[in-house]
């Protein structure tokens, strides 16, 4: 099963298979995705919740998603669960999620599991920054990367 949230900044994709997220496409949006594209209709409960946020700007119970960890590394899977405590609006520096996490001299490997995330947005890792909250890296685009922190301080 696929699902659609459609914002007018970006488009996320959910990937389901066998009851659990696989993965997720986060893309900015175009000038004709704004025109063309539609969110899903009948939303599973983690896209209600997504909706709620990114779109009603509404605080909505935040995700127990059910996500597909076991393709992922111990280190990696460690990371992402890390960062799902990160609070809305909130950013968390590479070397300071690395710690937390239990790696404090992994701060470049933590970018590369931020890098390698399977669930944008579901897992914020557009909230993790840099040294002196520079923005850092971001596969969506850094542009994308600020529309969201944005969204998210408003």
């Amino acid at each position: 099963m696929t699902e659609r949230l459609a914002h007018p900044d970006f488009t996320l994709t959910i990937y389901w298979r066998n009851g659990l997220i696989h993965g997720t496409d986060l893309q900015p949006a175009s000038e004709n995705a704004r025109n063309s594209s539609r969110s899903s209709k009948n939303p599973s409960r983690v896209l209600k919740a997504l909706m709620l946020r990114y779109l009603d700007r509404k605080k909505a119970d935040w995700l127990d998603a059910p996500l597909d960890w076991e393709p992922l590394s111990p280190f990696r899977a460690g990371m992402l669960k890390t960062l799902w405590s990160v609070p809305w609006g909130r950013t968390i520096t590479y070397s300071r999620l690395a710690a937390l996490a239990g790696h404090p001299r992994a701060a470049r490997a933590a970018g590369t599991a931020m890098a390698n995330n399977p669930w944008p947005l579901l897992i914020p890792c557009h909230r993790v920054v840099g040294v002196n909250q520079r923005c850092g890296g971001f596969t969506g685009g850094m542009e994308l990367k600020k529309v969201l922190l944005t969204l998210e301080q408003g």
